[in-house]
């Protein structure tokens, strides 16, 4: 609630404008209208528009919603640190879910236990992992298998960005409050788990696009060393900014400078989320 009594947790900058329902919530519009032409980089492949970007996050949203899913659902992402994995985080909170980032460096026990104990039912993946996906899906309750691209056994992604056969669109505000990422890990005492919920990331974008003042000239390196709230917080301060974003599998110092500086980076995530001096390509 603001302090002048209203009931409306919208951020109270960017022109007025501000992300509702969830991180993403308003995006499509806002770059439409001439917010910036930023752009979604995987370091190591291809680029995408913003506005694209965007546009994907609220047609799957509402692909999802047509397969069944509902507010609160756990969704689990299985995906190396890349605009597949942003995309899915997003599309999942979009929808007013919980996205719940598998860690790829932790056995199929520990993630079939992790997957179990919260009752996800489906997986977002992208394709070369799609097959341990369709494992984790056979030994927990998880029945669907979404991946980014062709994959046996699995929904392509694709599917999801079909118009509504009733021609319905998307309602940001569906998710409202009720989205978020959850964080969880498997100890000897059993599941361990942190949520991240809407208002908690409303209030750390808020903070970050203050501290930061991204504009349009800004580009921002998303790396593997970050935790995932805060690259989703980054990425969606940075779009909404007009900001371009660049993500990366990068772990280390070494490895995450050499990105920095082949992009032009300004501004770093990890170990938060930082202004750096303008980076250059060696040579």
């Amino acid at each position: 609630m603001r302090a002048d009594g209203s009931d409306d947790d919208r951020a109270p900058f960017l022109d007025g404008v501000a992300p509702v329902g969830s991180l993403t919530g308003g995006l499509l519009a806002r770059l439409r209208s001439g917010a910036g032409r930023p752009t979604v980089t995987d370091a190591a492949g291809g680029a995408e528009e913003g506005v694209a970007f965007a546009g994907t996050v609220e047609r799957a949203a509402a692909g999802l919603g047509r397969r069944g899913m509902c507010p609160d659902d756990i969704i689990g992402v299985l995906a190396p640190v890349c605009s597949d994995r942003l995309t899915a985080v997003y599309t999942v909170m979009a929808m007013g879910g919980l996205a719940l980032p598998l860690d790829l460096d932790s056995d199929l026990e520990t993630i079939t236990e992790i997957l179990t104990a919260v009752d996800a039912r489906m997986i977002l993946v992208t394709t070369p992992l799609a097959g341990i996906a369709r494992e984790l899906a056979d030994r927990s309750r998880v029945r669907q298998v979404v991946a980014f691209g062709d994959a046996p056994e699995t929904t392509p992604f694709g599917e999801l960005l079909q118009p509504s056969p009733d021609g319905s669109g998307y309602d940001p505000a569906r998710g409202l409050f009720d989205n978020g990422i959850l964080d969880c890990s498997a100890g000897e005492s059993g599941i361990h788990s942190t949520l991240h919920g809407h208002r908690e990331l409303l209030q750390r974008f808020r903070t970050t696009s203050e501290a930061l003042a991204l504009t349009p000239e800004d580009t921002v390196v998303l790396d593997a060393d970050a935790d995932e709230a805060q690259r989703a917080v980054l990425c969606a301060a940075a779009l909404w900014a007009g900001a371009s974003v660049v993500a990366t599998t990068a772990r280390g110092e070494d490895a995450i400078t050499a990105v920095l500086r082949k992009h032009g980076a300004t501004v770093r995530c990890s170990p938060a989320p930082q202004r750096i001096g303008v980076q250059h390509a060696a040579g």
